[in-house]
């Protein structure tokens, strides 16, 4: 029945009748496609509009994406101590593709404040991006944690902080991306 009601919805077909869900599922009687809908809407999959006819419709899963921890803007910082919890938003809302692809991280210290990135912000991440010249990334750079800009010149990569008061950072190893930048969502305290 989910599928099927999932099926109508992404071809922007109009919700099915009793009679319609019974030819898809095989029932004999509009009764039996009633009480399949009332449980649906009873475990809180199905929702209607007890106003309208033909108005069921997906509760659809709440939309969000790993709020990972903190990254530090400023000197890098050791990654292992992040606790895993949720950012209540939907990632397509900023252009990332697919909710596997999106993590968030909220931002300590000033070194990307020309950039407009400050300490408290929440920034959005999509690892699925492929990183370019001039985007603020989340790297890990020698196995430590950073917020900064990538810089891609003749072969070479390195971060670049958008604060004067820090050096940029050439890595003596290695440097992975994590994920690039989509948006900054800053909370103004009350």
């Amino acid at each position: 029945m989910l599928d099927f009601l999932g099926y109508r919805e992404s071809q922007h077909f109009s919700p099915p009748s009793y009679a319609e869900i019974c030819e898809e599922l095989g029932f004999k009687s509009n009764n039996a496609a009633a009480e399949l809908v009332n449980a649906l809407v009873a475990s809180g999959h199905v929702m209607r509009d007890p106003r309208r006819a033909r108005s069921l419709r997906l509760v659809k899963p709440a939309s969000g994406i790993p709020l990972l921890g903190s990254i530090v803007a400023g000197f890098p910082d050791d990654p292992s101590a992040i606790p895993d919890e949720r950012f209540n938003i939907d990632p397509s809302n900023f252009g990332i593709k697919s909710r596997t692809d999106a993590f968030a991280l909220k931002v300590r210290g000033d070194s990307m404040i020309g950039r407009r990135f400050f300490d408290g912000d929440v920034v959005l991440f999509d690892r699925s991006s492929t990183p370019k010249h001039q985007d603020v990334v989340a790297a890990l750079i020698d196995q430590e944690c950073t917020l900064k800009t990538l810089v891609l010149k003749k072969g070479a990569a390195w971060l670049k902080a958008e604060n004067p008061d820090y050096p940029d950072l050439i890595p003596v190893h290695d440097l992975q991306i994590q994920g690039v930048a989509k948006a900054v969502i800053r909370i103004l305290a009350a």
